[in-house]
């Protein structure tokens, strides 16, 4: 049996998830106050704030640890907020604190979920959180601790509130209760009061009743709080039970018995309709099930395919055209909806990059600044989650390897403090992210003497370009250090980048002038959910690529003139510019000879061009395209230029084209037919 009981693990979902959000804050406020070494009046109510939360939420749940350590950080911007209003210059060792209470509930909040979890102790934080505020009161000269009740001006110019009709001459203590300005799910946050209070009376009545099913009844609540009438128990020890509850800001009894009211207005009717534009037309829902949703989409959409091939090939045209249309566009924006609803900011990622940056540079004494430019641009949750563990990879090479220590930087005639640029853009149907250092760059001739040592040349050395040799480091176990860190030295960071884009169908350029710094750009599909792709045939077998990837069409007869044979590579002359010319018949080995009728298609992605030559077209359609499965091997993608696998309408299977992948490999080997050992 888990730590949970069976209460408690009702509510645990909702726990995790309000945490996760409130440390998101957490962690963008602190980022924010560090890097101008002060906390603003907002700033300090907002940790204030979390920590309240957390305290009472944990409470809740029966995590005392995690309460206790909330309650004590609680205790400090309490103290922060009344004699201070602001923190002009904060010391380091209060942002040090703060972290590790950070990095405790986010350690503690990822087990939970487990059977064999176990709350971990607090004690460290909860003493140097007491130390901290001892020696703080003592500068100051105040010994008494502080500790406020967060309420609002207008609460407490409430006037003397009236007692519910449907609690007139009924016995027991009324006692009303409100919650703090914006807290959202009032009617939720009152049922878990009432749950909580169940066990130490004999009776809990509550206005408005049906808490946990009235939604409509958390407007209500919001402005005029919640009422409960209780019948036994000790009043204490309900009140302080009651005040103890998330988000609530002021609890007072307004009747200890059976007293007749007079000229008692009637109770204002709580309006069961939404406002329309409240927190109300807002839903939280688990992504678990927006992946079955996208999944089942995905197959109704493979499933009209096989209907239309089917009605294409009976001769039914009236129906493919008629009720048949209408469903595959019903299935269509089915498909554009759920994938609208996965769709993430972009920015999500720069806290806990910024998080990841500030602790590499302490562990390394150095200084280095973050400037990020993305804008609003938004991706599939599924890449944003793909992207942000690469990123973090890369994030740690460009201060481990890139950015010299500050005296190094000086001695250079640069700035002290060094600078990563991260920026993201939205390029045809690509999320593309750059992320620049200025740091000492890369040094090739390092690069070909590890390479050499670890035996990583399969054709002769001399006939490696030197972008050949900046990839390199994406070999498993490959690294420039000679001791091995923290960070660094065991050849495991950049590999996993590979790897995980890979994963995503995406590729990583690389960039880098000694002296002056490295790029590493990133490009992957903005959803892997489906995709518009242009379809053709190549012998017996069919393949696909992406539409945005493909830019025109030539008949292949008329354009032999312009086709060129230049040390063992094809090429077209396009716009007075050769271009490499795939022919995936020779690419492939296929059997057979290329027809008069054959097709080129003219491709062009993130800083490569080509033409592919083929049989014949498909039509173009919106497909769903299947990553490749890990039987296949690490270097098959790379090895066949071929990215993933879809179900035609017919049941055949048509190969995904990685465009950049074979041009790429089509480029280097110069012929056909020639592979790495």
């Amino acid at each position: 049996m888990g730590y949970f009981d069976s209460d408690a693990l009702e509510m645990l979902e909702i726990y995790l998830l309000e945490t996760k959000q409130l440390l998101e804050q957490l962690s963008a406020v602190l980022i924010s106050a560090e890097s101008k070494n002060s906390f603003t009046e907002e700033e300090l109510h907002s940790v204030f704030r979390v920590m309240h939360t957390i305290k009472s939420s944990s409470a809740m749940m029966g995590l005392p640890e995690m309460s206790a350590m909330a309650h004590k950080l609680e205790d400090l911007f309490a103290y922060y907020r009344e004699e201070y209003g602001r923190i002009e210059s904060a010391p380091p060792e209060l942002f040090d604190l703060l972290f590790m209470a950070e990095d405790y509930i986010e350690s503690e909040t990822q087990a939970m979920s487990g059977d064999a979890y176990n709350p971990q102790s607090a004690d460290e934080i909860v003493k140097l959180t007491e130390e901290y505020l001892v020696n703080l009161s003592d500068k100051d000269k105040e010994t008494e601790e502080e500790q406020t009740i967060d309420t609002t001006p207008e609460e407490q110019a409430a006037g003397n509130p009236i007692v519910p009709d449907v609690f007139a001459n009924k016995e027991g203590l009324v006692v009303r209760v409100l919650f703090e300005t914006g807290c959202r799910m009032e009617n939720i946050r009152a049922f878990m009061i009432m749950r909580q209070i169940t066990g130490l009376c004999t009776e809990v009545e509550s206005y408005p009743d049906n808490l946990e099913k009235s939604q409509e009844g958390a407007e209500y609540i919001g402005k005029n709080g919640v009422f409960f009438r209780i019948v036994g128990g000790e009043k204490e020890k309900l009140l302080e039970s009651i005040r103890q509850g998330l988000f609530v800001s002021a609890c007072e009894v307004i009747s200890e018995g059976l007293k007749p009211k007079e000229q008692e207005p009637k109770q204002p009717q709580v309006q069961m309709k939404s406002s329309g534009n409240g927190d109300s037309d807002f839903l939280q829902v688990r992504v678990e099930r927006l992946n079955q949703l996208q999944n089942l989409a995905a197959e109704l959409m493979i499933s009209t395919l096989s209907l239309d091939a089917a009605l294409e090939e009976k001769g039914l045209m009236e129906i493919r055209e008629g009720v048949f249309h209408q469903i595959n566009r019903l299935i269509a924006e089915v498909e554009n909806t759920v994938m609208s609803m996965r769709m993430v900011p972009v920015s999500r990622m720069v806290p806990r990059l910024q998080r990841i940056l500030r602790d590499i540079c302490r562990n390394q004494n150095k200084e280095v600044e973050l400037v990020v430019s993305c804008g609003d641009i938004e991706a599939d949750k599924s890449v944003v989650d793909y992207v942000s563990e690469a990123l973090i990879h890369i994030l740690r090479n460009a201060v481990d390897h890139g950015i010299e220590a500050p005296e190094e930087r000086e001695e250079k005639g640069k700035s002290r403090k060094g600078k990563i640029w991260f920026q993201a853009e939205n390029s045809s149907g690509e999320l593309s992210i750059s992320v620049k250092d200025d740091g000492q760059g890369i040094n090739i001739e390092t690069i070909r003497r590890r390479a050499r040592e670890k035996g990583l040349f399969y054709k002769p050395e001399e006939e490696y370009d030197e972008q050949e040799l900046l990839e390199m480091i994406l070999a498993p176990g490959f690294t420039t250090n000679e001791k091995v860190t923290e960070y660094s030295g065991r050849g495991v960071g950049l590999d996993v980048v590979k790897s995980v884009l890979e994963d995503a169908g995406g590729h990583l350029y690389i960039n880098s002038v000694v002296g002056e710094g490295s790029t590493f750009t990133i490009t992957v599909p903005l959803s892997l959910a489906t995709m518009e792709c242009t379809r053709f045939l190549v012998a017996d077998y069919r393949f696909s690529v992406p539409a945005r990837y493909v830019f025109g069409f030539f008949e292949f007869d008329k354009e032999r003139n312009n086709i060129r044979e230049q040390n063992g590579r094809t090429y077209m002359v396009y716009e007075n510019r050769m271009i490499p010319l795939v022919d995936l018949r020779r690419f492939y080995g296929l059997e057979g000879e290329t027809p008069k009728n054959a097709i080129i298609i003219y491709v062009r992605c993130v800083g490569k061009e080509g033409c592919i030559l083929v049989d014949s077209m498909y039509t173009q359609k919106r497909i769903v395209v299947k990553q490749l499965p890990s039987l296949f091997g690490l270097n098959f993608r790379s090895n066949t230029g071929i990215s993933g696998l879809s179900v035609m309408g017919s049941g055949k299977i048509c190969a995904a084209i990685d465009v950049e992948g074979l041009l790429y490999r089509y480029e280097r080997e110069g012929t056909y037919g020639r592979s790495r050992n």
